[in-house]
């Protein structure tokens, strides 16, 4: 086995189909940078994963490659298998593996043949030319398999031919034996070309530019700063699109919309700037990780999405004028309804309540408890307010749907991507969820076309669930009194954010609370295979108890117990190894199981146990009422 690490960029869902539409753009977003063993790159693509080759960094076009040492040559003209595996046997370039692609067929063979080299390739044009080389000499191979960006997508043959995987090649040594001129054709062939209409966009392109040609030397550019909308609307020719939500809205005009055909560049590579006088090339255009196209001057180090792009240009003094403008000039509308409208305004009261510090003088307890989860709290209502669908997508009390990922959250926040970051704002949603604030839906209050849509995100993304769905009750007033009873509620049980769990809640108030809010418990199959509830670990269960062993007899030997001794107690048994937040999962089941309570310790509880620390600690005692 070889258990050398190589990099490249990896996604490890297993599609048992070749993926389609959107699922292709998915995997260009989910790809990572990854370390991964020959063998079990190996397993996976046989399993139907997919893969780059190329190590790419700042965005997933070739411009952003940076280094390489597996490369794929993909095999779809029906030759056989073994017939070319024999050939370079015979050229003594041995790859590492083999696997069949998911069209396969025994009367049409079409597959894909990896090499590794023996260093990593830092060299674009080295690279370039091992590429060149080994489609050249091989020969019957997909000429765009040579891109610096190719796509390797997986198969569903479920095995590995040819498997080699210690083997590896030499490029200085391969190129040096087998390079000829004439292989400079994949390398010219792979350069970018300028973009095309379609033909009858290319028409009205024509006419158009004839039209304008006197008046202007960029005429798409000249037109953004005049606010041109029809000559615009013309030369983009664009068939109308209506959005059912805001989000739908940017995810389209960030996503697809092609800057360099707005601006009318034909190498967004490299170009001079249309922001300033430039003489010397120092724009180009990108595309991020998130598959979001992006303009570059670096001469000014500037750095604008498609409407930043359109603000500065055209010299917008109002954001709302821009986005009409986009909209003009590509046919695109947003859905409106009566009912879009009066959630947009629930929305918007909810929002100014929290802000104006309103929600304070409403539910008083309710937000002293969520103080530090206000910002996720906006946030999801700001998600919500652009995620309006038309109303056949509201639950069956006309409320907002819409689902969101943590990760997504921590991303609008602003937080970086580190997982303690990310648990904490999940553990602020299930707070908020606690308090009414915003509910979990269950799969069967859920609209079929929206559960379908994050169902294919789960397996395009290979997640184990699909992303939860929300709604946002009204704040009338019977709502407002739930939310207060549940703040109350949270106090008087001394829940706190860190010990937020399944765990906690089951322990302190059973199954159903639990399962409000971690609906993904409600059914889960046991050891045996049948479908029963969640309850607690076994572990879990073990510490408790011995926590509880603790509590009692400290109060039995002088009357009280803090959370401090607890942990050190336990803590020089390292069986029973306790942490502060598995007391706070506990403590409210154990006080409920025993009669305790806990207090602080006013002057008279200190003289009556004899404590003789400063301060007022909280301690655990007896509840004797």
């Amino acid at each position: 086995m070889n258990d050398k690490q190589i990099k490249c960029m990896y996604f490890n869902h297993r599609f048992s189909e070749k993926p389609q539409g959107d699922q292709c753009k998915r995997i260009q977003k989910s790809l990572i940078l990854t370390d991964i063993t020959i063998e079990k790159l190996a397993e996976e693509l046989v399993h139907g994963a997919s893969f780059k080759p190329g190590v790419l960094q700042g965005g997933m076009k070739a411009d952003n490659w940076t280094q390489q040492q597996l490369f794929g040559l993909d095999f779809d003209d029906g030759i056989r298998i073994d017939d070319v595996y024999n050939k370079v046997i015979f050229l003594g370039i041995t790859p590492c593996f083999m696997y069949t692609t998911f069209s396969h067929k025994e009367e049409h063979h079409k597959f894909r043949m990896i090499f590794c080299n023996d260093t990593i390739i830092t060299d674009g044009c080295i690279r370039n030319r091992l590429q060149a080389t080994l489609m050249g000499v091989i020969g019957g191979i997909d000429k765009v398999c040579f891109n610096k960006d190719r796509m390797f997508y997986g198969g569903k043959g479920n095995t590995v031919l040819y498997p080699s995987y210690a083997s590896t090649i030499n490029a200085e040594s391969v190129i040096e034996k087998y390079w000829k001129d004439e292989y400079e054709q994949y390398i010219s062939n792979a350069k970018p070309k300028s973009k095309k209409n379609s033909p009858a966009a290319s028409k009205v392109n024509d006419e158009v530019k004839k039209e304008y040609r006197p008046r202007y030397d960029n005429l798409n550019v000249k037109a953004i700063k005049e606010h041109d909308v029809d000559y615009l609307k013309k030369i983009l020719a664009h068939e109308p699109i209506e959005f059912e939500t805001k989000n739908e809205f940017w995810d389209y005009i960030y996503s697809e919309l092609d800057i360099a055909e707005l601006i009318d560049i034909d190498d967004p590579r490299s170009f001079c700037c249309i922001l300033h006088d430039d003489h010397n090339p120092s724009a180009n255009i990108f595309t991020t990780q998130n598959g979001i196209q992006k303009y570059r001057c670096c001469s000014e180090n500037l750095t604008l999405n498609i409407k930043q792009l359109i603000e500065m240009l055209g010299d917008f003094k109002s954001e709302f004028k821009a986005i009409q403008f986009i909209m003009d000039i590509y046919n695109l509308s947003i859905k409106e309804s009566k009912w879009s409208i009066e959630q947009r305004e629930n929305i918007d009261m909810m929002i100014s309540n929290i802000t104006l510090n309103k929600f304070k003088e409403l539910c008083p307890q309710a937000d002293k408890n969520i103080k530090y989860a206000k910002d996720t709290f906006l946030m999801m209502l700001s998600i919500a307010r652009n995620n309006i669908y038309s109303e056949k997508f509201s639950n069956n009390d006309g409320e907002i749907i819409f689902f969101v990922t943590t990760k997504r959250l921590a991303e609008c926040l602003g937080k970086n991507y580190s997982q303690s970051k990310i648990d904490k704002i999940g553990k602020y949603v299930k707070m908020l969820v606690y308090h009414d604030l915003i509910r979990i839906l269950d799969d069967d209050k859920i609209p079929k076309e929206l559960l379908i849509k994050a169902i294919n995100h789960q397996k395009a993304n290979g997640q184990k669930n699909h992303t939860n769905f929300y709604a946002i009750p009204s704040w009338v007033i019977k709502q407002l009194n739930m939310i207060e009873s549940k703040g109350v509620r949270w106090k008087d049980k001394g829940y706190r954010v860190d010990g937020i769990s399944f765990d906690m809640f089951y322990r302190a108030e059973g199954f159903d609370v639990a399962a409000n809010l971690y609906p993904q418990y409600k059914k889960k199959k046991n050891e045996y295979g049948e479908i029963v509830n969640r309850t607690t670990t076994k572990s879990s269960d073990e510490r408790t108890m011995k926590i509880s062993e603790v509590i009692l007899q400290s109060i039995q030997d002088k009357g009280y117990c803090t959370e401090r001794e607890v942990i050190y107690i336990l803590g020089n048994d390292f069986k029973y190894e306790v942490t502060e937040t598995q007391i706070k999962r506990s403590l409210n089941e154990i006080m409920d199981t025993y009669g305790l309570k806990k207090v602080k310790a006013n002057k008279a509880l200190k003289e009556q146990f004899d404590i003789k620390s400063d301060g007022y600690p909280n301690i655990i005692i007896e509840d004797i009422n």
